[in-house]
């Protein structure tokens, strides 16, 4: 006999497919079940899978896409558009530490990069899609499925990188290198320190990956001061860090 839950859940099925939907959010309610089973999966869903999760009948996948190779693709467009990691990234605590903001990033990072690499993975790709600068999906701050942008130049990212810049503006004179070099300095960890196979099974967290870029891993010597002028302590408790986390070698320091 059906558990409540089961009788809950074929309910809900059933008052979807009844309800009428528009053949738009059809096709990007179908492009969001497809990439949620790629992911759970770990390989292309079929189409039985791909209704049977959306609770509609198979033919209707076809009645919005004209074949699931058609459907993988606009999956895939949706799946690598960076405009909501560039929405999430604006949406960060302008208030917060200088650190706080840059492990905010490393997160919203990081948890791109597991997306894609377990979609890629999932999927068979050796490489992110081409489409184009995506600058009226930047603007809507959502995907825009099946717009049509020029081609893609190398101010492709442009917006994004903007996005992540403003997250340096007001601590330029903490750095001694250039803000973009820090947040490149990151992304680069961030990316490596992220991919299981890169990182042999041993991950990074967002703070790891910005306390490496920010203070580094090495003990200085008694007495040493960073180009600031601050010691290590106090800058690692100005950019938002716990000055009791460091090593006992740094105790102490002018």
């Amino acid at each position: 006999m059906p558990t409540p839950l089961q009788d809950s859940s074929g309910a809900r099925a059933t008052a979807r497919r009844a309800a009428p939907m528009d053949p738009d959010d059809r096709r990007d309610a179908l492009i969001e079940v497809f990439v949620r089973l790629a992911h759970r999966e770990g390989r292309k869903p079929t189409t039985s899978e791909i209704a049977q999760e959306a609770g509609v009948a198979e033919g209707t996948i076809f009645r919005v896409f004209p074949t699931k190779e058609v459907l993988e693709k606009e999956a895939v467009q949706a799946a690598f558009c960076p405009a909501p990691v560039s929405r999430r990234i604006a949406a960060i605590d302008p208030q917060g530490s200088l650190r706080d903001r840059l492990v905010d990033f490393a997160r919203i990072m990081q948890q791109r990069f597991t997306e894609v690499f377990g979609l890629m993975g999932a999927l068979g790709l050796t490489e992110p899609p081409r489409r184009g600068p995506h600058q009226a999906c930047y603007e809507a701050g959502r995907h825009l499925r099946g717009h049509a942008d020029e081609e893609e130049d190398g101010a492709a990212h442009q917006p994004l990188l903007d996005a992540i810049h403003e997250l340096l503006v007001h601590d330029e004179g903490h750095l001694v290198v250039p803000g973009a070099d820090v947040v490149h300095r990151i992304r680069l960890l961030t990316f490596s320190g992220s991919h299981p196979g890169i990182a042999d099974g041993r991950t990074l967290t967002p703070e790891e990956i910005v306390d490496t870029v920010l203070f580094g891993v090495v003990c200085r010597p008694r007495g040493q001061e960073v180009s600031s002028g601050l010691s290590i302590a106090a800058l690692h408790e100005r950019l938002g860090g716990d000055p009791r986390h460091l090593t006992d070698a740094w105790d102490g320091r002018p």
